[in-house]
């Protein structure tokens, strides 16, 4: 359908713009455009098409092909793939609504291509295990988006449901869990193991004569150090002790294994490496002039953290220092390390970022008004917990 082009009207409106943007006359010509033509456009020349295809109408026809585009369904005349790209633009908040619109838009709604594309648009990962059983919900890729976006949502505000777990008998030092269990380590002497679907205890570990400071586990043991100077490794699968380890002089402050070592600090200001299979001991590493308070393993290497104010980089097959990383100005408590960065927590109430092949400090992060008891890097986010009873959550970016 061709339109002439109507002097009377196109003068009117270049005059009386509504969004007050000169437009250019289209020299006396007639303007001849159809709905076909503009569905073929770029999208940078649609909007300044379409403004000229209605200008050139009568107010009648103007008002009668808009009620006719209003009933146009994109998803009826473009590729599936394509309708699927259109519709990934929208925000998620959005995308809710489409499924309500009809039928096809549903059926477009439910694929897993389109929340492929919004996981990688937001740079999360999937990571299922291939061993577990997925419900017939667990298969969709909406359902993992949905709860990812719970998730961040819940970063943000701060947000969470709170549950208790009673049953220690004095103060919880350490904690570790995973979606099928929580395990805590207590001032009582005891570890107990909980169920976190049912809140309940299932399982209570006794052997420390003193109180539980650290722990850690993984598919076939937990090890667990104390102030009564050992290291217990339990089967996780028997709940009974396997091996107890000794050697340090006093409390044993934190504990970390691989498939090769188990190795534990102290603070009598060593560290000891233990064979994980034969439970034998390799070395004693000395170094360090106070409580060696947090380690942490990465392959070949391990990063020490202590109440002298250093932090230390070893080579575990050799007890070697590769490195120290000196600038906090009080005792450090927490150390976490991810083979490229080192972020450190110290009683000096801040929190260090540090270059592994530097050995310089990056980033220092200051908020916390008391020691910073314990965090957590994860990716480029990092969780602090401290003695002024606050979490805090970093952008290390």
């Amino acid at each position: 359908m061709v339109y002439p082009h109507n002097n009377s009207l196109y003068n009117y409106l270049n005059h009386n713009d509504n969004y007050g943007i000169p437009i250019a006359a289209p020299h006396g010509r007639d303007v001849e455009m159809t709905e076909a033509s503009l569905v073929n456009e770029r999208p940078n020349k649609l909007r300044s098409k379409r403004i000229l295809y209605y200008r050139s109408m009568e107010p009648e026809i103007i008002e009668w092909n808009m009620k006719k585009e209003k009933r146009l369904d994109f998803t009826s005349i473009f590729p599936f793939e394509l309708c699927l790209q259109i519709i990934s633009l929208l925000d998620f908040n959005t995308l809710l609504s489409v499924p309500l619109v009809s039928r096809r838009w549903a059926s477009l709604f439910y694929q897993d291509e389109l929340w492929k594309i919004k996981m990688v648009e937001n740079n999360w990962r999937l990571k299922i295990p291939t061993n577990v059983t997925l419900t017939e919900e667990e298969q969709s890729w909406y359902y993992w988006y949905k709860q990812r976006h719970q998730l961040e949502a819940r970063w943000n505000t701060g947000k969470v449901a709170s549950h208790y777990l009673i049953g220690h008998k004095d103060g919880v030092y350490c904690i570790q869990f995973d979606d099928d269990k929580i395990i805590t380590g207590s001032r009582d002497k005891t570890i107990k193991i909980w169920d976190p679907q049912l809140y309940q205890c299932i399982y209570t570990l006794e052997g420390h004569a003193g109180s539980v400071l650290c722990l850690r586990y993984d598919n076939e043991i937990i090890v667990s150090g104390s102030s009564d100077t050992t290291v217990i490794v339990w089967d996780m699968r028997t709940k009974r002790i396997r091996a107890r380890l000794h050697g340090h002089t006093a409390g044993v402050s934190d504990v970390a294994f691989d498939d090769r070592y188990i190795i534990s600090s102290s603070k009598d200001t060593s560290i000891r490496v233990w064979d994980r299979k034969t439970f034998q001991p390799i070395r004693m590493i000395v170094g360090h002039r106070g409580a060696v308070n947090s380690i942490q393993i990465h392959g070949n290497y391990l990063v020490s953290a202590s109440n002298d104010t250093l932090i230390k980089l070893w080579e575990i097959s050799s007890g070697k220092m590769i490195r120290e990383f000196v600038g906090h100005h009080h005792g450090l408590a927490c150390v976490q390390f991810d083979g490229r960065r080192i972020v450190s927590g110290s009683s000096d109430h801040t929190i260090r970022v540090w270059d592994v092949e530097t050995g310089l400090c990056t980033m220092i992060f200051a908020g916390h008004s008391g020691l910073v008891r314990n965090l957590r890097l994860l990716g480029n986010r990092i969780v602090s917990a401290s003695y002024d009873q606050t979490v805090r959550v970093w952008d290390i970016k």
